[in-house]
């Protein structure tokens, strides 16, 4: 057997890993900034010793935190309890038209649901969102490539 088609058929794809391993960054980023962000937004007195680098990164709305804590903890938990390849395909499916359609809202409208849109915010959202569509394709189709090997 080649090699080509011995990495088809191993069950953890290069595609599916990187997918994997993106998953679990951005998840975790985005439950650390969400978290950052609200306490930095309930707490001023912390908000006033954090160097304005970090505080800008942390933007201190709370809607937008609670939305990148939501997201960070659905996607953390569905990682942790879901193990099939299929199930964090759908994670990055719905995270990436979720996150690229976020970031297209808060082009055309003005702060969306009390979020404060920026447009850092904005190129975050649109850089993390299609860039999780992209990797979810291609582990698809890296999946579909080794399925249809097998058959």
């Amino acid at each position: 057997m080649n090699m080509r088609r011995a990495q088809l058929l191993h069950p953890t794809l290069p595609a599916a890993r990187l997918l994997q391993l993106y998953i679990w960054l951005i998840m975790v980023l985005l439950l650390v900034q969400g978290s950052g962000s609200l306490l930095l937004g309930l707490r001023p007195d912390i908000a006033a010793l954090v160097p304005e680098p970090l505080a800008t990164i942390m933007n201190s709305n709370a809607p937008h935190a609670i939305l990148h804590i939501a997201w960070g903890t659905l996607g953390l938990l569905v990682l942790a309890t879901q193990r099939s390849e299929r199930a964090r395909r759908g994670l990055g499916l719905t995270f990436g038209i979720f996150y690229t359609l976020l970031g297209f809202l808060g082009l055309v409208v003005h702060n969306p649901f009390g979020m404060r849109l920026a447009w850092q915010e904005n190129l975050f959202h649109l850089t993390i969102g299609p860039l999780m569509l992209a990797l979810t394709l291609l582990a698809w189709r890296a999946v579909a490539a080794a399925d249809k090997m097998r058959s």
